[in-house]
């Protein structure tokens, strides 16, 4: 088995996006993720569930609603800092959290809401 194979761990990320955005740049923000996710050697997209617009628990950059995309994925650990650097630097994104998941990830329990279509 080779090195990366060995290091790849199951991740799990929310991505709250601005809620007026149009659907062409919502769709360029989920091919850029899925982008650099896969552009790592083993890492591979598992599930996306899209939550859609939902109130914010308080106003983040003026906004009081969000744009909700989950993302479950299997990675290598080097490339969360580099995501993680990346997704701060686009306007469009409101807040992020990358979570490790230490047991493996069963999608088939969770209650998915709709998918994005490309």
């Amino acid at each position: 088995m080779s090195k990366a194979r060995q290091s790849l761990r199951d991740y799990e990320m929310m991505v709250i996006l601005k809620p007026l955005l149009p659907d062409e740049v919502r769709k360029g923000i989920h091919k850029a993720i899925v982008g650099l996710i896969e552009s790592v050697d083993g890492g591979t997209i598992i599930d996306t569930d899209v939550w859609g617009k939902r109130y914010l628990a308080y106003n983040i950059e003026g906004h009081n609603e969000g744009y909700y995309v989950v993302y479950t994925f299997k990675a290598d650990a080097s490339l969360i800092n580099e995501m993680k650097r990346q997704l701060e630097l686009k306007q469009e994104i409101l807040r992020f959290m990358v979570m490790r998941h230490d047991k493996g990830i069963d999608v088939s329990k969770k209650i998915k809401k709709k998918e994005i279509e490309i």
